[in-house]
């Protein structure tokens, strides 16, 4: 792999992801080939067709009767199985790129961990880049691990500037779906936009809608004394009122404490009530350990 790609996606990482998949709660609609459970058809150990092994797919589903007879590799399916595809809508607005590492490092590093899960039981994933009001496919459907490897080097270019209106970007996606798989929205979610609306629309789909929120350390508890001059990372120019001037003591961090659990309850209860996951991560916490904590493990791992 070349450095960028191991930015997102190394050896440590991989090592931990193997044998794990991602936690996919319903019974979804989806092509033949797939390891997820589908609301049609009768057993699942009843046989249905064959197709080519690929590499990433699970070799305990090789038939190797066949290939000692034909020397092709091939998998066995069943009609209840279905191959999801899974969408990641990455917000890359200017606030993503604060922080130490980035917000958007560790959004990326994130979606590229969670694809190689995807991938690795025979499932697709595509990339969006919320940019402004627009959805941008950053690459065609990945399947495979090796098709994986391949589009992380695209996957890391990606660059954040301006503000982002999800509610208006991801119902421009050019191939949402429907029932057949995952759709994750990665954002710091800190926006006066209604994004609230994508979600919806995204249900409307009949997705399984997970939000990954990824914070600096400094916007989750921050630590900022005296007069600072506090520049909004979207911010049009030095006279953007957004941009402030002001004196940090106990009373306003108190405040802005309360108005950060404000925002964290209001994300929870927003997601329970639509059914929906929403976890929230540290941008300087290694991707590894953020998808085995245990507070989120079982979310959106298993």
């Amino acid at each position: 792999m070349a450095n960028r790609q191991r930015q997102l996606l190394d050896e440590e990482t991989l090592a931990l992801l193997d044998g794990r998949d991602l936690n996919i709660r319903g019974l979804l609609e989806g092509w033949f080939g797939g390891n997820r459970r589908s609301a049609h058809h009768g057993s699942s150990m009843e046989f249905d067709d064959y197709r080519a092994y690929l590499p990433g797919d699970d070799p305990r589903r090789i038939d190797w009767n066949l290939y000692g007879r034909t020397d092709e590799l091939y998998l066995r399916l069943f009609t209840d199985e279905r191959r999801q595809h899974h969408r990641f809508y990455i917000d890359l607005s200017a606030s993503m790129a604060w922080g130490e590492p980035e917000k958007r490092q560790t959004a990326l590093e994130l979606v590229a961990a969670l694809s190689y899960l995807a991938v690795g039981a025979s499932d697709r994933v595509s990339w969006y880049a919320l940019e402004g009001t627009e959805c941008r496919r950053v690459c065609e459907a990945v399947s495979g691990r090796e098709d994986l490897f391949l589009s992380l080097e695209t996957l890391a270019s990606l660059e954040c500037r301006g503000d982002t209106r999800m509610d208006e970007s991801v119902p421009r996606c050019p191939d949402p779906g429907f029932h057949d798989g995952a759709s994750f929205l990665i954002s710091d979610f800190l926006t006066d936009a209604p994004w609230k609306g994508a979600v919806d629309w995204l249900l409307g789909k009949k997705r399984e809608v997970c939000l990954l929120r990824v914070l600096s350390r400094d916007e989750i508890a921050p630590e900022l004394t005296g007069k600072v001059q506090l520049t909004d990372a979207e911010a049009v120019g030095e006279d953007d009122p957004r941009n402030r001037r002001m004196e940090i003591g106990r009373a306003r961090l108190a405040a802005y404490a309360k108005a950060y659990a404000w925002l964290e309850e209001d994300i929870r209860s927003f997601a329970v009530s639509r059914g929906v996951r929403a976890v929230t991560v540290p941008s300087d916490k290694p991707v590894g350990r953020i998808l085995f904590d245990e507070a989120i493990k079982g979310e959106i791992m298993r």
